[in-house]
């Protein structure tokens, strides 16, 4: 513990806006981790729901859609209300499942604009600590004697150096998830797009 807090005195005031950065992020992270997954965002009734529609069971498959909490179903459930009250245009009803389904883009990109945040803004926090470090060093630098000042210069390079090597420290973890989460998160829109033109499709 003492090593953090001479840590944090070593890199100066920039290390608390960098600690926050660093506690949001890795929030962000494990939220993501815990939550961006196929079961929280594709109902597990869904190969159910398919192979009902594909029989022409439509009534059954409103039953189960409408039943199941679900933004998914939810979506299946409205559309088939319609698709059963005679509105059988399918331009109209990809238009109807799209703008149902549009409710779940946030969930799937929630908290990323932290993450791509943390990834820009601490490595210029890191580099604002270090200049403003230097300048410190090298004020004290010329009102100190010669060999004060070596070592004066010496010890305070490798302290604000600090700075910046936290500002990394934080950055590039928060980058890393950044992409893993968009890519992920790409992936399974791209799933649920695809297992609703199969829904649409299988309407005839």
């Amino acid at each position: 513990m003492d090593f953090v807090f001479s840590w944090i005195e070593k890199g100066g005031i920039v290390m608390y806006p960098l600690i926050l950065l660093s506690i949001l992020s890795w929030y962000v992270i494990i939220e993501r981790a815990l939550n961006l997954r196929f079961k929280n965002l594709i109902p597990q009734n869904i190969n159910e729901l398919k192979m009902l529609i594909q029989k022409g069971d439509y009534e059954s498959a409103h039953k189960v859609a409408s039943v199941t909490d679900h933004p998914f179903t939810k979506a299946v459930s409205i559309v088939l209300e319609e698709y059963l009250k005679g509105r059988r245009e399918k331009g109209y009803l990809i238009q109807l499942m799209e703008a149902e389904l549009s409710d779940m883009v946030p969930k799937v990109e929630r908290n990323l604009p932290i993450l791509s945040t943390t990834a820009s803004v601490a490595p210029l926090l890191g580099l604002f600590g270090t200049i403003t470090g230097l300048i410190k060093v090298f004020q004290a630098y010329s009102l100190a004697s010669h060999e004060e000042a070596i070592n004066l210069l010496a010890k305070g390079i490798s302290e604000v150096l600090v700075a910046a090597a936290t500002g990394l420290g934080v950055a590039i973890p928060a980058l890393i998830f950044y992409w893993i989460y968009k890519v992920a998160g790409n992936v399974i829109l791209e799933k649920i797009e695809r297992e609703a033109k199969e829904i649409i499709n299988a309407l005839e």
